[in-house]
């Protein structure tokens, strides 16, 4: 029996594969000075994936028209080949409050049909565009957040 089985709550390593590769997509856009938009990733059970961009309104119109997609889609998308999504991420760059300071940040919020509840978490950054210069941070715990499933 894995540990997501045991533990619900857990984070399978489906899913942490899942949001790695995200965040490492977000961050290698950043350091070379694009803004990514709001991204997604949907993964079935069997490892098919769809992955999107949204970008072309405001951040936050891109941020509700994700989470939305992700919400109507947990049947699966069809026309790409995914059936019932089992785990979803969704990631954007923004900004968080550390020691009453603002610092550049990817946030990413996922889920698994098997945990109670989303988790999000972030990852701060600096030098964007700066390429090999580009610094950030270790993944850090943002807290709990609502399922989209």
């Amino acid at each position: 029996m894995d540990d997501t089985m045991q533990n619900p709550g857990a984070v399978s390593p489906e899913l942490d594969e899942m949001v790695g590769r995200l965040l490492d997509n977000m961050l290698g856009s950043l350091a070379a000075g694009e803004d990514p938009g709001v991204a997604i990733v949907v993964e079935d059970a069997g490892a098919h994936a769809y992955e999107a961009l949204f970008c072309d309104d405001g951040a936050e119109q891109c941020l509700e028209a994700a989470t939305a997609f992700v919400a109507e889609h947990t049947g699966g998308v069809p026309d790409e080949g995914v059936a019932r999504v089992e785990r979803y991420a969704i990631a954007y760059a923004g900004c968080v409050q550390l020691d009453g300071v603002y610092e550049d940040a990817v946030l990413v919020s996922f889920c698994e049909r098997s945990m109670p509840c989303g988790y999000s978490a972030f990852v701060a950054f600096h030098g964007m565009g700066q390429g090999d210069d580009f610094m950030w941070s270790d993944p850090e715990p943002a807290g709990e957040e609502p399922s989209l499933f």
